[in-house]
């Protein structure tokens, strides 16, 4: 093919973000390819590769066609850092079958892992962000006597993050098996703990820094960490999230002492507090399916 011009085509005389194309040509011959499709020629669809790959692109609401691209495993156009907008909350990809096959009697099947953006919502549409002055998320005094199963947090608020969970996932929103620790020793260090069913849960040292760092794991990592021993692709991926972009930081479930626990800081610390600490705010994960 000669004497042609490029813009002899005519292509994207309206340009559209989402069907930009690729023109070729082989001989006497041309074609044109969107370069979403030429994407994923390159990069195949399935956990691996969606893992890796940060893009932080809205999604809009969630379709019956992101429902089964979850559930048949190829999380096609998911990638970290996309994000849904339901009922007025923004819930991001934080990792992608990251508790696939794990739990003590439950395999799960396909899914993804979800955060809200900066903190999540109560039903009653309070977003746990701390005003620096009155919240006590984790518990209204200093103790961590019964563990993190013992707490305001895991007791009063998580239950009312469920229902708004509910709501705005229906059974859509997986139950899976979930470590919780339920007594400190005289030292401070969790020393009992169990299996439990859960809609939600509070992330660990390790799912945000991919280590332990302020927990005391004197009786061993298990009480604190469980099976999420692994980071989130999103803290991996994006180190803003590390420090909620530098809004409130947010508690963690580990065990500090027997007053205190671990939080991810709003300046990229690790670091622990009493538990009725008030500058802290809540951000918990959850799974979809």
């Amino acid at each position: 093919m000669t004497d042609i011009r490029i813009q002899d085509f005519g292509e994207n005389s309206k340009p559209d973000a989402n069907n930009d194309f690729v023109m070729t040509f082989n001989d006497n011959s041309e074609s044109k390819t969107r370069l979403k499709d030429a994407y994923y020629s390159m990069v195949p669809d399935g956990t691996q590769t969606h893992n890796n790959v940060f893009r932080g692109a809205n999604l809009g609401a969630l379709t019956s066609t992101h429902i089964a691209n979850i559930q048949n495993g190829s999380f096609h156009d998911m990638f970290i850092g996309d994000y849904f907008t339901v009922n007025g909350s923004n819930y991001v990809i934080a990792g992608i079958n990251t508790k696939h096959l794990k739990g003590d009697n439950m395999q799960l099947g396909n899914h993804l892992l979800l955060m809200p953006d900066r903190f999540s919502t109560l039903k009653d549409g309070t977003v746990m962000r701390s005003d620096g002055k009155t919240t006590h998320y984790m518990n209204d005094t200093d103790t961590t006597a019964s563990g993190f199963a013992g707490t305001k947090l895991y007791n009063t608020y998580m239950p009312s993050i469920q229902n708004k969970l509910e709501t705005d996932f229906g059974s859509h929103l997986l139950k899976f098996r979930e470590v919780v620790s339920t007594h400190v020793d005289g030292s401070g260090a969790p020393d009992k703990g169990e299996w439990r069913d859960a809609k939600l849960g509070i992330p660990n040292e390790v799912m945000v820094y991919g280590t332990t760092l302020n927990g005391n794991n004197k009786n061993g990592s298990w009480y604190n960490v469980g099976d999420d021993d692994v980071q989130l692709p999103l803290f991996r991926l994006n180190p803003d999230e590390l420090t909620n972009h530098r809004d409130w930081s947010f508690w963690l479930r580990d065990i500090h002492s027997a007053s205190e626990f671990a939080y991810a800081d709003t300046n990229g610390n690790a670091y622990w507090i009493g538990a009725s600490g008030m500058w802290f705010g809540v951000r918990a994960f959850f799974l979809i399916g």
